[in-house]
């Protein structure tokens, strides 16, 4: 009897146990494939994340300096990627996430003195390097170089599969920002945004060899990442052009509707939000935003065009009906059904970014600024903040969340930090 009682209370000890180290743990982990995550929204997914951060930020689990650009990172599979430049070189960079050690890397020539029309939006080419985030799909990785260079690459060892150039898919010189819209990997496709005149536009590659299987329309380059949507039941890539969001079917890429907007410079940006049959899109420089519902019909109908949300390059994330993002230098919540601010805060964070995770937005500043705020709808609340990166450094890199770990970077430097609330 003695035995059976000191078994069951062993039992009971061992679950409390594991009960609390189970709870200690990150509830939820996931993967970020690509480009504002697997959902392709900003958002993160994963719970048991710290509430509140320690004196000083997170802590630091490793850190890799770099030699420019301004290329997010992609951690799948037990692999982070991410893109930089040095010297007269592009590289893919392959890493350990949780050690930060190298695993591969791939550097291929690419001199932007070749190409006069890149001016790096004003900054010398020591300055610049790849804008666009690597796509991780399978077993293989899509980067996308600031000159329009498209490689396929194996994930586990940086092997080229295949190489494209939208350069010459596009028959244009480089665009002066150079390319900054991530390509879109879905099923056998790979879809993107050559920006070149007379049918060279937007085009669709065969993911397994880099051929092209549509080309069409001719928008100017917007920049901005397409988005892949599905609308009534059926499949669209929207894409922000130069002259305005459009929709095209994936299969062919026949154009489906427009909703013109011109920008200064005819730089769009951010990437647009599709939900419930809406599409949100913001730009810089005085356009603002808009949200307009989709039909049948080749005109969207607006729901509304506001100045009250302007995003730059960085993009808004849509939760709960509310839109957060950074208005030019202003951090605003705006509804998303009418435009309508519903708080704004000027927070020494410049053109910053952000990304949504367990509830709260964790928000980057174009300075090196990390800051911990609730995601509520009401009021900003916010719960931490620090100094995480150089601030004499260009801080324009979304930041990323994957097994409990965010990572940070700016044109110099790649940080992991520990946000798990049970690996402290």
């Amino acid at each position: 009897m003695a035995f059976r009682i000191g078994n069951r209370l062993l039992a009971v000890i061992f679950c409390m146990v594991s009960f609390a180290a189970g709870s200690m743990r990150p509830a939820r982990a996931e993967d970020w494939p690509c480009w504002r995550g697997s959902h392709r929204d900003g958002i993160s997914r994963e719970t048991g994340l710290l509430t509140q951060w320690p004196k000083g930020g997170p802590r630091q689990l490793w850190k890799v300096q770099l030699s420019g650009g301004f290329s997010s990172v992609a951690v799948a599979e037990g692999r982070l990627f991410t893109q930089t430049k040095e010297n007269n070189q592009e590289i893919v960079l392959c890493l350990e996430p949780a050690t930060g050690k190298e695993l591969w890397r791939y550097a291929y020539d690419c001199d932007y003195k070749a190409h006069p029309t890149f001016t790096g939006g004003g900054y010398p080419p020591s300055r610049t390097g790849p804008r666009a985030t690597p796509v991780v799909d399978g077993a293989r990785v899509y980067a996308l170089g600031a000159t329009g260079i498209l490689h396929c690459l194996e994930a586990k060892t940086g092997k080229v599969v295949w190489q494209q150039e939208l350069l010459k898919l596009a028959g244009r010189t480089c665009p002066s920002h150079g390319y900054c819209g991530c390509p879109l990997v879905v099923g056998e496709r790979v879809y993107v945004d050559p920006g070149g005149p007379k049918g060279k536009s937007i085009a669709a590659l065969d993911k397994n060899d880099g051929k092209v299987i549509w080309q069409t329309l001719d928008d100017a380059i917007g920049h901005a990442t397409p988005v892949w949507a599905l609308v009534a039941g059926a499949p669209q890539v929207i894409y922000f052009t130069g002259a305005g969001a459009i929709g095209v079917a994936p299969e062919n890429g026949k154009l489906l509707w427009r909703y013109p907007w011109k920008t200064q410079f005819d730089l769009n940006i951010a990437t647009p939000i599709y939900a419930d049959g809406k599409v949100f899109i913001s730009s810089n420089y005085g356009t603002g935003a808009a949200v307009f519902r989709l039909s049948d019909k080749p005109t969207p109908e607006t729901v509304w065009k506001a100045l009250t949300m302007q995003n730059h390059f960085s993009c808004s994330i849509l939760h709960e009906g509310a839109l957060y993002g950074f208005s030019e230098q202003r951090l605003r919540c705006v509804n998303f059904e009418t435009g309508k601010v519903q708080w704004d805060k000027v927070g020494g964070l410049g053109r910053g970014s952000l990304v949504l995770a367990d509830g709260m937005l964790i928000l980057l500043g174009e300075h090196g600024q990390l800051v911990l705020a609730k995601a509520t709808p009401t009021e900003y609340t916010e719960v931490s903040r620090c100094q995480i990166l150089d601030a004499k450094a260009l801080t324009w890199t979304v930041p990323v969340l994957s097994g409990g770990r965010l990572f940070v970077r700016n044109e110099n430097t790649l940080l992991a930090l520990e946000v798990s609330a049970g690996r402290q």
